[in-house]
């Protein structure tokens, strides 16, 4: 506006000086454009005669503003002002700014005396920028002016909503002088007064003025009744009921102000602090022992935290379903931090070990294949639940600061329930092994020296095959359930067992294709042939190539590079490939890396699924995963007694902290000795001795014990074998749920609803992703909308409830009634609901005296 108004006040006229006297320097912003639009600008100073020389003799052919950042001087003083006889000869500008402004921008003459008002801050140009979205016939009115203002004053940069601002006058109190200097900004301007309002209307408050006392007692109020707004029936020996805020819609709007300033990244990290300072009166432990943990409150203090953390840590393993039922709730709780989170997941999968060991009274089977089924089934879950246990616990155990000494205790004892586990199941299941001579061809299962024969032999599709290093059976089994979780397409696991030595000289060997294995000794290992050629990697695609001409090898970390094209192109000209992936194997057996193992399987199974979502875009429909052999890990420092001396061997002599081959051995020996040819296909007279369950042989050098295999635990033998394959007609069948809590009225504004999803998903039953929300009879939405993925793979009925929480909006609030619908997003109108429930809106809380 003042731009264009010396443009053209200077373009028109035939002067050549314009003088503006800016009483507050706030057009000074504005030179710069005036100057770019090539008007000469000189901003007076007191150098009067030189400006004056220049005006007269310099500048006398150009076009210039004379800018003075000062009022115009008046009466006596104007007669000695030095440019007098220029300011009479030429252009002075004189605007109505208000009236411009109002002009500019279309505003209604009723506002005059607004604009007017708060002039001072409208006419900057930085301003206006900033309550653009305002400075509109529509949009501007006395009540967004103020926000407007309001957010200016704030160091906001735009117009924000008044809940923004009001968490952000909140979060001031952190600092005094910013607190102190912005309330009087606010109290000149006579915008405190809408502040004060604001909290006022949300708290049902009657405080005076913006100021730290008012802020605590807004802040006392908003904590308590933000904890407790999911609470139905306050209890008798609450102490705090005279902050309590009775009606539905108040506390709608309490929760919808939270939740915002939950979402305000810039504000948000000051929550904890601001409730824990400004509202100190308000005691969380005391509210937590008034209505007990498994309350879903709105909001949880440290305190309510660290008390329900130690209350698990002294559960997890005295009442260990009790905590897991706990944890499964606090999993999927959004509000908690990741530390917390990490805690709870270590919790939860110890108690989850522990409830499964609690299960049986002993290890001891009476046939082989009932070892296999029982741990393939069932007990596959405690290695699977100790390593993701180890890992959560890994996260945080150097942070733990007051849980330190209660959770290192927790830490120890979980490991050493589960080092006692491998021993005693093991020791069981090699017992019976040895009683039947060792002889694997008269178990019952797939063994691994028939991999090709099995799975592969006569295949009219593409295959790939994916070969992971020392990827164990409880690995393939969860990365079974996340394919599952998250395809339409079929897939089956078995187990698969290995020979021993389980080593991957061996297992790599045993899944190619072969009529049989021949053994020679080397210089530093057993050289395995088939048909004449050594099994080590640079001779295994010849090898395949006889079999299946159309074949190729190829390592992980080349063809997880392969773009699109280039991988279509490698499977045209291929029918079968294997892919080797090198990860588990190649961190435990690292004396130096070994103690990662456990962390870095989570990476491995993250590159499996890549690198199958990247085939499958390759239109290979086909794909098999399995692994060369298993792995024991444990955490604990093995004692001297798991140590066994090595055996003395006769002739050729192959040793391994779990295995030792020779042609034979001397003396008696603590472990067990077999022929060679019992768990495999190898024609040979070659001895294999094997240390006692878990044990190690003591070796010297530098080698792991930790990470291990070689031997003949069941975690080292069964290996996974998982078909992912396109189904010949699509499955249209998906899981169902069902609403399984009871509740019809809500009385807090806000519903919590509990789903239950009937059955796990698998091969014949798909996921299922529903939406759900509360609607008018006209299916107008009066809450947020929550959408839920029903694709949990769990036999466990606990681990498939879906618990959400539906906020009555403003329209909502003010219902007598809803209905609470239920649609598969499938349902794009919305015409199928698969939940109909008629719901009451009420208004009042009930009390519980």
């Amino acid at each position: 506006m003042f731009t264009e108004k010396v443009i053209q006040t200077l373009t028109e006229s035939d002067k050549k000086i314009l003088f503006y006297f800016d009483t507050d320097g706030s057009k000074k912003e504005e030179l710069t454009a005036i100057e770019q639009s090539g008007i000469k600008v000189i901003e007076v100073t007191e150098n009067y005669f030189e400006l004056k020389y220049k005006l007269e003799r310099e500048w006398n052919t150009e076009k210039v503003l004379l800018y003075h950042p000062f009022v115009k001087p008046g009466g006596k003083k104007l007669n000695k002002y030095p440019l007098l006889d220029l300011l009479l000869g030429n252009l002075e500008l004189k605007l109505d700014e208000v009236s411009e402004f109002i002009a500019e921008y279309k505003l209604h003459g009723n506002y005059t005396s607004l604009v007017a008002k708060y002039f001072k801050l409208l006419k900057t140009k930085s301003n206006q920028k900033k309550l653009a979205r305002i400075l509109d016939p529509e949009n501007f009115s006395d009540e967004n002016l103020k926000k407007g203002l309001i957010s200016i004053t704030l160091d906001f940069n735009a117009v924000e909503d008044k809940f923004n601002c009001m968490n952000k006058w909140v979060s001031l109190s952190l600092d005094e002088s910013k607190f102190n200097k912005t309330n009087t900004t606010l109290e000149e301007l006579e915008l405190d007064s809408v502040i004060t309002m604001w909290f006022n209307n949300l708290l049902d408050s009657k405080e005076e003025d913006l100021s730290i006392e008012s802020a605590t007692n807004w802040i006392t109020k908003l904590k308590y009744n933000i904890i407790v707004a999911n609470v139905t029936k306050i209890k008798a020996n609450d102490t705090y009921t005279s902050l309590k805020i009775k009606r539905a819609a108040d506390i709608h709007k309490l929760l919808n102000f939270f939740e915002e300033w939950q979402k305000n990244q810039a504000t948000n990290k000051y929550i904890d602090q601001i409730f824990s300072n400004l509202g100190s009166k308000v005691n969380t432990s005391a509210i937590l022992n008034w209505y007990g943990s498994a309350t879903e409150y709105g909001y949880y203090s440290e305190e309510m935290l660290d008390a329900i953390l130690k209350m698990l840590y002294n559960e997890v393993s005295s009442n260990s379903l009790k905590t897991k039922e706990e944890c499964i709730r606090w999993r999927k709780e959004e509000s908690i931090s990741a530390f917390i989170k990490d805690q709870i997941n270590f919790l939860y999968h110890s108690s989850s070990m522990y409830a499964i060991l609690e299960s049986y009274k002993s290890f001891r089977f009476n046939t082989a294949e009932a070892y296999i089924n029982e741990y393939t089934t069932e007990l596959h879950k405690v290695d699977y639940n100790y390593r993701k246990a180890v890992i959560a616990f890994d996260n945080v155990r150097d942070h733990l600061e007051e849980f330190e000494s209660t959770s290192l205790l927790v830490f120890e004892a979980l490991n050493n329930k589960y080092d006692r586990f491998l021993i005693e199941f093991n020791s069981e299941w090699q017992k019976l092994l040895a009683e039947n001579n060792f002889d694997f061809h008269n178990i019952n299962c797939n063994k691994q020296f028939n991999f090709y024969e099995d799975n592969l032999k006569d295949v009219d599709y593409k295959m790939a095959v994916i070969i992971s290093d020392a990827f164990r059976y409880e690995l393939g089994f969860e990365l079974y359930n996340d394919l599952l979780a998250d395809s339409k397409n079929n897939l089956t696991i078995q187990p698969c067992l290995a020979s021993i030595p389980s080593y991957t000289n061996l297992g790599m060997t045993n899944l190619l294709p072969n009529n049989g294995i021949k053994v020679e000794q080397g210089e530093q290992d057993l050289v395995y042939k088939i048909n004449g050629k050594p099994t080590n990697s640079q001779y295994r695609q010849a090898i395949l190539q006889e079999t299946v001409p159309e074949s190729v090898t190829i390592d992980y970390a080349e063809i997880i590079k392969f773009d699109r094209d280039t991988g279509r192109k490698f499977f045209i000209k291929n029918k079968l490939v294997y892919i080797y992936h090198d990860w588990i194997d190649s961190i435990g057996d690292k004396k130096r890396t070994e103690h990662e193992t456990l962390e870095e399987t989570s990476k491995a199974a993250d590159q499996i699924k890549r690198l199958i979502q990247k085939i499958y875009g390759w239109n290979i429909s086909h794909v098999v995963v399995t692994s060369d052999h298993g792995f024991l890990f444990n955490y604990n420092e093995l004692k001297e007694s798991d140590r066994e001396v090595m055996p003395k061997g006769k002739g050729y002599i192959k040793d391994n902290t779990r295995f030792v081959i020779s042609d034979g051995f001397e003396g008696k020996q603590e472990g067990y000795v077999f022929d060679m040819k019992n768990t495999t296909n190898i024609d040979t007279d070659l001895k294999i001795a094997i240390p006692r369950a878990i044990n190690r042989y003591r070796k010297q050098g530098n080698i792991g014990v930790q990470f291990v295999h070689g031997g003949a635990s069941i975690q080292e033998i069964i290996t996974p074998v998982i078909k992912y394959y396109k189904q010949k007609k699509e499955t249209t069948e998906t899981v169902t749920f069902r609403r399984i809590d009871s509740v019809n009225k809500i009385a807090t504004g806000s519903l919590k609803v509990t789903l239950f999803q009937n059955d796990p998903v698998s091969n014949d039953l798909k996921s299922l992703d529903i939406s759900i929300g509360l609607y008018n009879e006209n299916g107008v939405l009066f809450s947020n909308e929550v959408e839920i993925s029903c694709n949990s793979t769990s036999n466990n009925p606990k681990e498939r409830v879906f618990e959400i929480i539906l906020t009555l909006n403003t329209t909502g609030s003010k219902a007598t009634f809803c209905h609470l619908k239920a649609f598969d997003t499938k349902d794009k109108n919305k015409l199928n609901p698969a939940v109909n429930d008629l719901i009451t809106i009420s208004t009042l809380m009930e009390m519980d005296f």
